[in-house]
């Protein structure tokens, strides 16, 4: 159960690594996307006044509905919070902060001349009334969005809040000089005892002495024997 317990906390602590890396490329999609739907919001509607010959107030009031969506405006926001806060900080969290803090007002005031100028646009009170309460609502969430990444961009910058301290790495244990060892082969040559009577008693051997069964030096050879056969008269010498 234990092992279980450990493999499946191991998975939890590799996929959350793996959040933590691509937080950063996901913001910068997310906050591309706003973007790219605000440039197209303001091409579609010069084609519609250009090109379609719409009304003023009918093409305000169509393109001021998919300028920006709040959906991405909210993801937006806590993946800049994520970056900001969630240890350890992206390398460019305070500039996606205020890059994504323009993006997001940029927006909401375009989606506010669009609700003001589409407000002509309808057909009786009622409408209006209907049109200006959901309208309002929708870019005061975007303004307030707006104003935290602002407020954390400047209490970034000012010290009053704190980014995300890095992860500490482990720093590698320093390498034990290695002992060298008591026995070396070059002291420990030729060492032996003179004699049994020493190596018994507990006595260093010299170094350099020979065994006591070797001699130091090679035997000589014997002398041959001087005796010869002696000679008997008459015979040759």
């Amino acid at each position: 159960m234990s092992e279980r317990g450990e493999t499946q906390a191991s998975k939890g602590r590799a996929i959350l690594d793996n959040v933590k890396r691509i937080r950063q490329p996901v913001t910068w999609a997310v906050l591309a996307i706003i973007c790219a739907s605000q440039i197209l919001g303001v091409v579609r509607l010069v084609l519609l006044l250009v090109r379609e010959q719409t009304p003023v107030f009918e093409a305000f009031q169509e393109i001021g509905v998919s300028i920006m969506s709040l959906s991405l405006v909210i993801v937006l926001v806590g993946l800049v919070c994520a970056c900001l806060f969630v240890p350890p900080a992206t390398r460019n969290a305070v500039r996606l902060a205020k890059l994504s803090a323009w993006a997001i007002a940029i927006g909401t005031a375009l989606q506010l001349v669009c609700l003001l100028m589409g407000v002509a646009a309808s057909a009786n009170a009622f409408g209006v009334i209907m049109e200006i309460l959901g309208g309002l609502l929708d870019v005061a969430l975007k303004a307030v969005a707006a104003g935290v990444l602002w407020v954390l961009v400047r209490g970034v910058r000012s010290g009053r809040l704190d980014l995300a301290a890095a992860v500490p790495e482990v720093a590698a244990a320093p390498e034990q000089p290695r002992t060298p060892p008591v026995w070396q082969p070059e002291q420990a040559s030729g060492t032996a005892w003179r004699s049994a009577r020493d190596a018994a008693s507990g006595a260093r051997p010299d170094v350099g002495a020979t065994p006591s069964g070797d001699s130091e030096t090679p035997s000589e050879p014997k002398p041959e024997s001087g005796w010869r056969p002696r000679s008997t008269p008459g015979e040759p010498g």
